[in-house]
Parts: C-alpha cells; structure tokens; sequence
C-alpha cells in the first residue's frame, strides 16, 4: 500500500507564536517533498474550548493515510473516539510531543493557575496520558521521555531534533561597527534566562575590573511572560542605555536587527523546568543565518567541538561578558567566513527534510506491513 494522503492536524493557534508557526510550516514542507499530498488541518480560534470543538468538525474520517498530531496536550481526552475511528480505517496515526510529557506534569505541579483550573487541567491530563498512546503508531519526541510512559511502547518512540526551512532565512551580514551586539529572539519566557546576560552586563560595566573598552548592546527581541520582569532588572540596574527590547520582530525588520548583531543568545537557564538538554528552534535558526550563539544545555546537533558555540554553566550565574568577547574575537580572526561556514552545517544538518528522514523511514516500514 503506498500511502500519498497526509493530513498534519494541530490545535495550536498559529498565529499566536511565531516560533510554532514557522515550525509547522517548515515541517509540511518537507513531508511535501518526500511526495505526500500534505493537508494542513489547523484551527483559528483562541479560546480552548472552541479549538477543540472547531476540530472535532475539521477533522474528517478517511482511509490508508497518514494523520500527524501535534499540540494536543491534555486535550486529547475530547479527541479519543476519533482516534479510535481513525485506527479502524487502516490509517497510520503519528503523535508528535514538542515537550516530554513527564515535563508537562512537572510544569502542572509548578503552575501559577489557581486551584479549580489546576485541577481540571490535571483530571484532563490524566484521562489523556498515557492511555491516548496506544492509539499511535510511531511518537515523535525531541528529548528522552520518562519511562513512566514509554514501559511496553518503547518501540513506537523516535527522537529526532528541531529542524529550520534553511532557504527562507536570510544569511546576516557583517557587522562592520566596532561594537558588540548580542541578540535573543523568542517568545520571552522565565526559563530562557535572559536575565543571566542583563545581569553579566551589569558586572561587566559596573564591575571592579573593568578594562574592555568595547561597548557592549543587547537586542532582547519578543514579547512574552518575562518580559517585563527583565525590563524591570534592567531599569534596577541603570542599564536602559545597553539593554534594547525592539517588541516581537519579525521579516525585513528581523533581518535588519541581525545585520547589525554579533552573537546570538539561545536558553540558558532551561534547568528551571527541570531539562538539562537542548533541541530549540532558535539554535537551529541561528546556525543557518550564520551568527555564533550561546547556550547553557547540550544540544545533539551542536557538538562539544562546534566551534561557533560558546557554553556557559547550566546555573544561575551571570554570564561572562569578557569572556564571550574574547572568544568571539578569536573566532573572527581564526575564521573570518564563519558565518559561510556556518550556513553550509545547516544546510547539510539542520534542514526538515534531514531531521524528518527517521519519521519518513518509519512511516514507510508501518506502510509496508500494512498491506
């Protein structure tokens, strides 16, 4: 049986993140290329509820095809009668899950909801998870799940990592002022830990050893739930000259705040939701422009020998201001076209079509003994 029809079902609202939507797009994308004809099924609405019930009429019953989920979540409990229906109808059903889900229940222990909403997302959660497994043929994941629920399933987990549609993004160019400029771009959350470099700015102009006469600027480009926690450090530390936040940015303007930048800022504080490993989108879009970056967590595709990485401790530290412009300055005099090289490993590692060629191997076999 050679399955053509492939239907990518999602509950996020596309429109809200930038980051997910380019994702998603880019994913579709490659799954066009290995010669599927891709549906995206998508909702428009905000609310919760009104997603769910805008799905439940979208997403129609066919047969011998591939459905791809992703961004469900505890939503699932709504959506299990379908699955059940799907399966029956010879259909090859694939879940993707962007955050493992043993950090999903960790992050709703820790959750700021209060009481009543808590507990319904948790009643959903477990009414979901990890009975709504068995209705998967193949689970897609981008960090070690917990055994807690891989124990009997082990064989339908692949793990891949975050890919980029290399040729929509634009390589920099050179920055030619004899300033630094860092940039961050994402929707700004506590666990990115932005804070770490507000506060490496702090030590590194109002330090007792100050001694670089390079003035240093960040570019913290997003909006999001931190936001104005680390405008507010910044105002407590007298550093508004040094610390810029453009708003969420993207296309022309994007493009045109990464000409003038030097390094980029990936998450370095991802321990505070309890992961010590890295697969971020932005590392992947950071490579592919050409710009050297900074991160606190290993990455797979960024080994320990990348030379366009510069690693800080997984911690709470403030980061090393002078020591990331002395790596820096290295780099540039080692390598001048670094940022060639750079776009060159992203082209040969980091496209969708490279990360997704696992799933696709996967789907072939499972399509193959279902003849």
């Amino acid at each position: 049986m050679i399955i053509l029809d492939f239907y990518y079902v999602t509950l996020e609202c596309l429109e809200k993140s930038l980051g997910v939507k380019k994702k998603i797009l880019g994913q579709v994308k490659a799954f066009k290329s290995f010669g599927f004809n891709v549906s995206l099924i998508k909702t428009v609405r905000k609310g919760v509820l009104s997603r769910v019930f805008e799905m439940q009429k979208s997403l129609k019953i066919n047969k011998n095809a591939v459905y791809y989920f992703r961004g469900f979540g505890f939503l699932f409990v709504f959506f299990k009668r379908k699955l059940r229906k799907l399966k029956k109808n010879g259909n090859i059903l694939v879940l993707e899950i962007p955050t493992p889900i043993i950090t999903s229940e960790k992050e709703f222990v820790k959750s700021k909801d209060n009481m009543l909403v808590k507990k319904i997302k948790w009643f959903l959660f477990n009414h979901s998870f990890p009975s709504v497994l068995e209705y998967f043929d193949l689970i897609v994941e981008y960090a070690p799940e917990d055994l807690k629920y891989t124990q009997g399933i082990e064989n339908k987990f692949v793990y891949i990592s975050n890919g980029v549609d290399v040729e929509s993004i634009k390589l920099k160019n050179k920055n030619e002022s004899n300033d630094i400029n860092l940039i961050s771009v994402a929707n700004i959350s506590n666990w990115h830990g932005f804070d770490r470099v507000i506060k490496g700015l702090y030590e590194y102009y109002y330090g007792d050893n100050k001694l670089d006469t390079r003035e240093v600027f960040y570019y913290c480009v997003g909006e999001g739930d931190d936001l104005e926690n680390l405008k507010k450090l910044v105002s407590e530390l007298n550093l508004e000259k040094y610390v810029i936040f453009p708003g969420a940015k993207s296309g022309k303007e994007l493009n045109n705040i990464f000409d003038k930048s030097d390094i980029a800022i990936g998450s370095l504080a991802n321990h505070r939701k309890g992961l010590f490993y890295d697969a971020a989108l932005k590392n992947r879009e950071y490579c592919a422009r050409g710009i050297p970056f900074i991160l606190a967590s290993p990455d797979p595709d960024f080994p320990e020998m990348f030379p366009y990485v510069f690693r800080v401790s997984s911690d709470e530290g403030a980061v090393n201001i002078k020591e990331i412009i002395s790596w820096y300055e290295r780099l540039i005099q080692e390598n001048p076209d670094y940022s060639i090289e750079m776009r060159k490993y992203a082209e040969e590692h980091l496209s969708w079509q490279a990360k997704l060629m696992p799933v696709l191997e996967r789907i072939n076999k499972l399509s193959y003994e279902n003849k």
